[in-house]
């Protein structure tokens, strides 16, 4: 049992001095990390940086060895990952987590029922909760798959079932949204598309974006945050970040092969 959030003027997320090894392998080295309400803040680095085992701690996966993170003013550092989520953390995946043989619809509204402690059974489908029905419709028109409320997300394009996929975040109404490469695999029309859904949702969510289109993240971030070997090494604005000679040594001016 958890209580229910009450309200902070602070940072939604707060990580501090953030630690993790494997051994010999530094994953994590001192992380401290600030994400600010309303803010879209991207975290970039090259593969092998420390992003993926960085996530998997704030969505609460795994455990630190040290350091702290607090979410919406409480600290949630051994906190288990469900119960982040129904503090209100939303996240979406590199490789999309759906139910294939459930229509978008249906899809949305397993999250919801989820969020109000509930569960999807076929036998009393919430589909005749009239209420539920509607929450869901407009978290798929606000992702822009109003039209395709009734399609199995097996017939949906690979563009579609990323929409989607932040459509049922939504529907869990997050506090904070994290997005994990949501351009991944996706043609240059369909990331243009991802990227004004996302620009839509800023203000809105505190967002951290974690991804390697860097045209994206210049495009979107308020502030941007450089992973290298576990450490952030800079933390600014998409102009600051532009003319930092370190984050171009360490990985603008490398070659774009992730």
């Amino acid at each position: 049992m958890i209580e229910e959030p009450q309200g902070n003027a602070g940072p939604v997320l707060a990580i501090d001095g953030l630690r993790k090894t494997f051994g010999a392998l530094v994953a994590t080295d001192g992380v401290t990390l600030r994400i600010n309400q309303g803010e879209l803040h991207a975290l970039i680095g090259p593969n092998g940086a420390g992003k993926s085992t960085l996530i998997t701690q704030i969505c609460g996966e795994l455990r630190p060895d040290s350091g702290s993170i607090r979410f919406d003013g409480r600290d949630v550092t051994r906190l288990k990952a469900h119960l982040r989520a129904r503090l209100g953390l939303g996240r979406t995946f590199q490789i999309t987590q759906l139910c294939q043989d459930f229509t978008a619809l249906e899809n949305v509204l397993l999250s919801i029922e989820t969020r109000q402690g509930g569960s999807f059974d076929m036998l009393s489908n919430p589909r005749r909760k009239a209420a539920l029905v509607t929450q869901a419709r407009d978290r798929l028109a606000e992702v822009g798959l109003g039209q395709q409320a009734e399609r199995r997300v097996a017939t949906l394009g690979h563009g579609e079932r990323r929409q989607l996929e932040i459509a049922v975040a939504l529907a869990r109404r997050p506090k904070l949204l994290l997005l994990d490469e949501p351009m991944a695999g996706l043609g240059p029309e369909e990331s243009a598309a991802m990227t004004r859904l996302l620009d839509a949702l800023k203000g809105q969510y505190a967002i951290l974006l974690v991804e390697h289109d860097m045209d994206a993240v210049f495009a979107l971030a308020d502030r941007i945050s450089v992973l290298v070997y576990g450490r952030i090494i800079f933390t600014g604005t998409v102009e600051e970040i532009r003319s930092n000679p370190e984050v171009r040594a360490a990985y603008l001016g490398e070659k774009r092969t992730c």
